[in-house]
């Protein structure tokens, strides 16, 4: 009986030194460090596969009307492919039918379809004012007013927005929710059709500008390409190069851990 006991013994000793072995090669402890890091990979990795499948890996820098860099930048969904159009700033299209956007610089529109198969554009806005123009206060209400056209009661909210690697940065966005006009493209001349949509507008405060960046859909096309979902993801890679004095610089990165 002895013997058996030490045979026990140092079988457990041996067991014990293998795992703390794995463990050491590993880089984690055996106090349930390792579960739970493996349990972390698997719930980051779909939402890291969203950035990564889901947007262009390249930034995109937002200008302001003269062109100049507004010192914010980010990725856009690849939804917005070769299949999307870039709209001159004068177009009749390339401003939401409801509202203005000072500094208007950028608009790419993007036909999508629904559920039924019937065909309208998503939008993406870049504007930038510069912050000796305008103060933001009187920027954000002006704003709000012209949105009030659609939607009684719609304001500037701070919303907390995922980054790819877990960590949480909080926007100011406007979302207006209501019957909005959008052109059917497949007729010719276009003809305008009113459906419910939404306009999520994000305001940014960077160096010498005040960001504006804007993502419009009908509601039956957001749903089936989850124009939502992809637009706030782009929302989440938005890195500022020169924040105003006493704010923090956007896309900053999570500590990592073993594993």
């Amino acid at each position: 009986m002895r013997d058996l006991r030490h045979v026990l013994r140092r079988s457990a000793t041996r067991l014990q030194f293998v795992l703390l072995a794995v463990a050491a090669f590993a880089g984690c402890d055996l106090t349930g460090q390792y579960e739970k890091k493996f349990q972390e990979t698997l719930q980051v990795a779909p939402r890291r596969a969203l950035f990564d499948l889901k947007l262009y890996p390249n930034f995109t820098e937002v200008m302001d009307a003269g062109r100049k860099n507004a010192g914010v930048k980010l990725r856009i969904p690849n939804l917005f492919d070769n299949s999307g159009k870039a709209l001159p700033t004068n177009d009749p299209r390339a401003e939401p039918p409801f509202l203005t956007l000072p500094g208007l610089s950028y608009v790419v529109e993007r036909q999508l379809d629904d559920a039924t198969g019937q065909w309208l554009p998503a939008y993406v806005y870049f504007a930038a004012v510069p912050r000796a123009e305008q103060k933001a206060d009187a920027l954000q209400a002006a704003l709000v007013q012209q949105a009030a056209k659609i939607q009684a009661g719609a304001t500037w909210s701070e919303v907390p927005i995922s980054t790819r690697d877990g960590t949480t940065m909080t926007l100011k966005r406007l979302r207006v929710e209501g019957k909005q006009d959008f052109a059917n493209l497949q007729k010719n001349p276009p003809v305008k059709v009113t459906v419910d949509g939404r306009l999520d507008l994000y305001f940014i405060e960077a160096g010498e500008h005040h960001v504006l960046v804007g993502w419009r859909a009908p509601l039956g096309q957001a749903q089936k390409n989850q124009f939502d979902t992809v637009s706030e993801a782009a929302m989440g890679t938005v890195e500022i190069a020169e924040p105003p004095a006493g704010a923090a610089k956007g896309g900053g990165k999570a500590a990592g851990g073993c594993g």
